[in-house]
Formats: structure tokens, C-alpha cells, sequence
């Protein structure tokens, strides 16, 4: 494969693959938060719906991505040809999880080492030495919706919105047999199976929307007159949001595997040979091929309210998303004695609905004076994150800090700073992560602009 093929799928994979932690944060001043979500430091309308009706905010409510990581990537990236003696598929890997859009400060340490066999009539052990790092201890599972921005058009309190949005789910589990083998270097034994299984799911769609965001309760403050931002003028504010939209849904697949390995009395014997099992279930719909495009409905609605400069929101994205598609089901079966699959076909033009999962976001922010605090709690289909920060304004200077835990139950933490110069200003912000194979923390800096 060549190095222009080979970057155009990691291109593609990592705008459509999850992360093994976060999705990468481009917003500097949200990341210097520690991802927190607010009304005004984010994507206004993604996170929360009924944000699109709440005023801008004096510190700013826009912001454009300055991806400098494709400089330091352009002068220092992984070898691509596999006949090079520098190759890593590690390192490919973590470009993967990790576009280069932000500058990697402190990279997680590459895997690298040899492999030792140690073998015998009887015996065989692995030893698979600094491999071992990206074995999980228990089962790999990864996944998220994305919603992959989109075009759109606000009219007063309404608004029409196309966007793309893909969903992606997989677990992998090796048995405990294997996972020691691999992990601990245990030998293997006879009469042993040593297998693994995986699941997985994928499915992209076309949302069209059509929705209200609007102000539902007001009652003026104390500095009504002078702050028109109901986050710092004490007033009492419900905004809420609802949009239902119609899903075309461009392909459907998932599929469910098991194989394995069995050992016989004796590890290498002509009488006793390993024995070799896998069987996989898939099923799959995809526009212009097997079952064509699917259709469905789902719906985002949500709610903010501001009281005495408390902002406390609720975001539901996703209520309800589900397609219908027609699918054909296949059975692929591996033959020990004739080595090869045996493809079946179990279902065809079925009628399937998948669903897409509820992503529910939470977040809570106090503003005194020029400072914010602020902390959220959001709930996807696999985990639930954290995030907590503060944002804190000196003239036309602003500090932050945060933290968060990420996919990976691991806290990291964040900082950054902005300036303004008008109705323009720059924010760059330093996090850790832990979005590599390896699971390791690693440091970045993110950068952008933010429009007033």
C-alpha cells in the first residue's frame, strides 16, 4: 500500500472511528476548561438544543480551530512503508486515535522491544514484552455518535439543519486463557481453547431537522438594563428546545464473532493437531446495494435556565433516533479440515430498526463578577464523563483551569489562557489525554480563535 492510499484511510478513520478516550477538543477555550460545557464557551447548538436561543455572551460564543498540529506532523511522522526499518503500526495507530490537530507535547512512550518464543515439543510461551501495554485487562469497547457538523439556517426562533451523523459501537474480549498468554506470558497449555470474540456495530445516516429554540419564562434583574447576557444580569430565564428530525439512513452493519484455538495432548504433534474454530453472523443494508437506503425519526430537545446568575442545562440528543432498513443476514463459518469460510446466506430483505443512543448532557455553571465555574456530567450509550472548570477574566486577559475523566476512568487535567483584541481574541490551552493505544497520559496543545 502506498503512502498516499495509507493516508487517505487513516484520513477517513480518523474522522469517523472513536477515540479510545475524549473526541479531541479544537475549542481552546473550552478545553482549557477541562472540557466542560457551558452556554456560551461551546457548540452552542450541538450540545444542548435550547442553547440557540440564549443571547451571545459578552466573553464570546464563536470560535474557529487553528489546527497547528499539522505543522509539527508535516515535519515528524510515522513511516508508512512497512519495509522500512522505522515502521511502528503503533504509531500509525495512535495517529488514528489521535489526529494531528493539535501539538503533541508529550507523547505517550512508543511500544517497541522485541518478541521472544520460547518453544519446545511441549511447551510454548510467548513473551511479548512492551506489546503488552496495548492488551486491555478486560474487555476493549469503544464507540460514540458523531454528529459530523452539518449546514444550516436560523429564522427567529426556527431553524432547519442538514447534517451527517454516524454511530459506532465495538466490543472485543479475548478469553482469560489467551488474554494470559498474551498479557502475563503464561505458557500455553494442552487441551486448551484460546479464543476471542468481538461485536460490533456501524451505521451512518443524513439527519434533516427542523426545530424551536425559544426564551419560555422571563423576569428581568437588577442589571437588566445594562447586561442584556441573562448569565450575568441576575434575571430569571427558561429557554427550551426541540427539534424532530427525519434520518436517511446511508448504510447499516454489524456483525457478531467468535474464534478460537484448541490445543491438543501435545502442543506440536502430527497425531494431536491444533484445531482451528471461527464462526461470524453479520448483517448489513447499504444505499444502492443490498437492502438500499433506510429511513427513521428522532428527535433533540432541551432546556437551560438562568436564576440569579446560576445556569443549570439539560440536553437530550438523539430521543428516540431509530432507522428501518431491509438487511441480509450472512453466515460465515470457518472449515478446520478444508481450511476455508463456508458462506451462508440466512435472511434476506429482512426488516431490521436500529437505534441510535440517547446522549443526555448536564451542566451546571455559577458566574460571579467576570468568573465562571462550572462542571457537567454526560452520558452516552458506553460510559458517562466528567468535567469540571473555571474561567476567570482580567481586563482583556482570561485564565483557566479544569479537569476531566475521560472514557478511560482516568482524570486528567487542563489549563489555558486568552486575550482579546476587539471583536477578535486567541486562546490556546495545554490538557492531558489518554486517546493513544496505549492508554498512557500524553500532553497536548490545542489552539484557536473566539469571535465577540
Amino acid at each position: 500500500m502506498d503512502r498516499k492510499r495509507c493516508a487517505l484511510i487513516l484520513l477517513l478513520a480518523a474522522a469517523l472511528l472513536p477515540s479510545a478516550s475524549e473526541a479531541q477538543s479544537l475549542n481552546a477555550r473550552r478545553l482549557g476548561m477541562g472540557g466542560v460545557v457551558t452556554s456560551d464557551n461551546g457548540d452552542r447548538s450541538g450540545v444542548n438544543i435550547a442553547f440557540r436561543a440564549v443571547p451571545p455572551s459578552l466573553e464570546g460564543s464563536s470560535t474557529i480551530p487553528l489546527p497547528l498540529g499539522l505543522i509539527q506532523y508535516a515535519n515528524d511522522h510515522p513511516t508508512f512503508d512497512s519495509g522500512d526499518s522505522t515502521f511502528n503500526i503503533y504509531e500509525i495507530m495512535n495517529v488514528v486515535l489521535n489526529p494531528p490537530f493539535t501539538i503533541q507535547i508529550q507523547k505517550p512512550k512508543a511500544v517497541s522491544g522485541d518478541i521472544s518464543v520460547y518453544l519446545a515439543q511441549d511447551s510454548l510461551q510467548v513473551d511479548l514484552s512492551d506489546v503488552r501495554r496495548v492488551i486491555p485487562a478486560g474487555s476493549a469497547m469503544n464507540g460514540g455518535v458523531y454528529h459530523l457538523g452539518g449546514v444550516g439556517k436560523g429564522f427567529g426562533k426556527v431553524f432547519v439543519l442538514v447534517s451527517p451523523l454516524v454511530h459506532i459501537r465495538n466490543s472485543f474480549t479475548l478469553s482469560d486463557e489467551l488474554r494470559a498468554a498474551l498479557r502475563d506470558a503464561v505458557p500455553f497449555q494442552g487441551r486448551t481453547r484460546y479464543g476471542l470474540t468481538d461485536e460490533g456495530r456501524a451505521q451512518a445516516a443524513i439527519a434533516f431537522q427542523a426545530g424551536v429554540a425559544w426564551r419560555a419564562i422571563h423576569r428581568s434583574g437588577a442589571q437588566e438594563d445594562e447586561i442584556p447576557d441573562p448569565r450575568r444580569n441576575g434575571s430569571t430565564a427558561l429557554y427550551l428546545g426541540a427539534g424532530p428530525k427525519y434520518l436517511w439512513g446511508l448504510a447499516y452493519a454489524d456483525a457478531q464473532g467468535a474464534a478460537g484455538l484448541t490445543t491438543g495432548d501435545t502442543l506440536f504433534s502430527d497425531q494431536n493437531p491444533v484445531s482451528l474454530d471461527a464462526i461470524t453472523r453479520s448483517r448489513h443494508a447499504v444505499i444502492g446495494g443490498d437492502g438500499g437506503s433506510g429511513t427513521g425519526y428522532g428527535s433533540d430537545v432541551g432546556a437551560v435556565l438562568y436564576l440569579r446568575n446560576f445556569e443549570v442545562g439539560l440536553g437530550l440528543n438523539d430521543l428516540g433516533s431509530q432507522i428501518r432498513w431491509k438487511t441480509t443476514v450472512r453466515q460465515y463459518v470457518y472449515d478446520d479440515s478444508t481450511n476455508e469460510f463456508v458462506t451462508s446466506t440466512i435472511e434476506k430483505d429482512t426488516k431490521y430498526t436500529s437505534r441510535i443512543p440517547v446522549t443526555t448532557t448536564v451542566n451546571v455553571a455559577k458566574r460571579i463578577g467576570r468568573t465562571t465555574l462550572a462542571g457537567d456530567v454526560v452520558a452516552g450509550e458506553l460510559n458517562t464523563t466528567l468535567h469540571a472548570g473555571a474561567e476567570l477574566w482580567f481586563g482583556k486577559l482570561a485564565l483557566r483551569g479544569g479537569t476531566y475523566r475521560d472514557q478511560n476512568e482516568l482524570w486528567q487535567v487542563a489549563g489555558g489562557a486568552g486575550v482579546r483584541f476587539g471583536k477578535i481574541g486567541l486562546d490556546a490551552a495545554v490538557a492531558t489525554n489518554s486517546r493513544n493505544i496505549e492508554r498512557e497520559r500524553g500532553t497536548e496543545l490545542s489552539a484557536s480563535l473566539s469571535l465577540y
